[in-house]
């Protein structure tokens, strides 16, 4: 299939699946081909993976259970015919959704493929002998990039026919920084669906703010222990409404009674101030896309509106059973890894304050910056995590800078407890996210800021 053009690849693909009829079966198959190239630079190493593909296709019928077939590119298309079977009017039905067509390219402002490896990985080696000779207190640094191509060809016999190409690029830059017995660091990192132009981000400017930044880590305090009034920047925000909330909304979880969100559909779950949204149709993010590995389009699934849960996240399957409408959520990491509902890009809507006006009324408290870590608990309930660093509020002003610190407790709880959410515009962070520790996806979260009361936290 490389020198097969996507209108021969619709046309095989039609004549396959309109041998199914959607009155006795649903059927689908999908074409997936991606390519990366990652450059990784660190004192001690420097490892460089170019263009490395992977690509096949994957077809599959509902009968009552899933029945699936993949095949990597150099496989027999054919023998998906003989694999899958055909049948009459038998089994449990899967409901119908949207038939569309689409042909979606999106083209970067500078095509990753255009620039030569070596050129990239002048300009990596550029940014680390920059950290490293910016002060003698850096004493280790990681530059990391990143660039995908993926592409996805989808056809099934419901009469959709959809192909979308896209780019997403990643670049990260962790200046580790020491003074006497003292190790510590912060981190930049930019990412999105676009192209090299993303290192026009990457100036002096904001190499500098990371290694200092990184430096002024060296002289931060421990935080309070305790239960305090908390503001949440948008990167602790994101990492709540996904790793600690989102991961209970994905309805396989709830199909499985596996989720402690289950009974509160249609409830009220956070404040009425708080709405979270999960929309794998935001422009130019690093979770966006046009479709979902399912031929579902890229909604906007409010899960949260003014505190009420309204919303799960979906794939074909779940949203049937559930009588629900899918919003684009049924994705595969690729043709050999099966379809889970999964999370796009998840964060907070924005409120009315303005985060100075959250500060100038917190008399003590800790405002939490740059999450870092996560856990999910999607059966308990209960929440785990930190930021890289924090700042002490006092007497409504920022005090003083502090390390690392965690957040404990029942996400229910933090939820009731926000009283304010800013009117920053939305924020959001790259990431990589597993259905446990497999089956990775490109993700974003985040959103604006968020204050809550009688938060739990203590050195992280």
């Amino acid at each position: 299939m490389n020198e097969t053009s996507y209108d021969e690849i619709f046309s095989l693909f039609n004549e396959i699946t309109n041998s199914y009829s959607r009155n006795d079966q649903y059927f689908d198959i999908l074409y997936d081909s991606s390519s990366s190239t990652t450059i990784r630079k660190t004192p001690s190493s420097e490892d460089i993976t170019i263009n490395t593909k992977i690509s096949g296709i994957v077809a599959r019928t509902f009968t009552g259970i899933w029945e699936e077939v993949a095949v990597d590119e150099s496989g027999d298309i054919g023998m998906i015919k003989k694999r899958i079977s055909k049948v009459k009017n038998k089994g449990e039905k899967i409901a119908e959704f949207e038939s569309w067509k689409l042909n979606k390219e999106l083209k970067p402002k500078i095509n990753p493929l255009t620039i030569p490896i070596e050129e990239k990985v002048k300009r990596i080696r550029e940014i680390f002998d920059y950290v490293m000779k910016y002060d003698k207190r850096i004493i280790q640094a990681q530059v990391i990039y990143l660039e995908t191509f993926t592409e996805r060809i989808f056809v099934n016999n419901e009469g959709c026919q959809l192909r979308q190409v896209i780019p997403r690029v990643r670049i990260g830059i962790i200046p580790i920084a020491k003074e006497e017995n003292v190790v510590d660091y912060d981190y930049f990192i930019k990412s999105g669906e676009m192209g090299y132009e993303i290192m026009d981000l990457v100036d002096n400017q904001a190499i500098d703010g990371a290694i200092n930044n990184s430096l002024d880590m060296l002289k931060a305090e421990l935080p309070p222990s305790g239960k305090h009034t908390i503001i949440l920047d948008p990167s602790m925000a994101g990492m709540i409404a996904h790793e600690s909330f989102g991961h209970g909304l994905e309805a396989d979880q709830i199909l499985r009674d596996r989720s402690y969100l289950k009974q509160h559909l249609n409830t009220q779950v956070a404040s009425d101030i708080c709405t979270i949204y999960d929309t794998p149709s935001y422009l130019n993010e690093f979770g966006s896309y046009y479709f979902d590995d399912e031929g579902i389009r890229a909604g906007n699934n409010i899960l949260v509106e003014k505190g009420i849960l309204k919303n799960f996240i979906y794939d074909r399957r779940s949203a049937s059973v559930l009588k629900a409408k899918p919003q684009g959520n049924g994705r595969r990491e690729s043709f050999a890894h099966p379809v889970n509902p999964r999370m796009t890009n998840t964060y907070f809507g924005p409120g009315d304050y303005s985060l100075d006006e959250m500060i100038s009324e917190i008399r003590n408290g800790v405002m939490l910056v740059h999450g870092s870590f996560g856990m999910e608990d999607p059966l308990g309930g209960g929440m785990q995590c930190s930021c890289k660093k924090a700042f002490l509020i006092q007497n409504g002003e920022r005090a003083k800078l502090l390390k690392a610190t965690a957040l404990s407790g029942a996400v229910l709880d933090l939820l009731k407890n926000i009283d304010a959410v800013s009117n920053d515009p939305i924020h959001l962070d790259a990431g990589i996210c597993g259905k446990g520790s497999e089956d990775l996806v490109p993700v974003t979260d985040g959103g604006v800021y968020v204050r809550a009361k009688n938060a739990l936290i203590s050195p992280g």
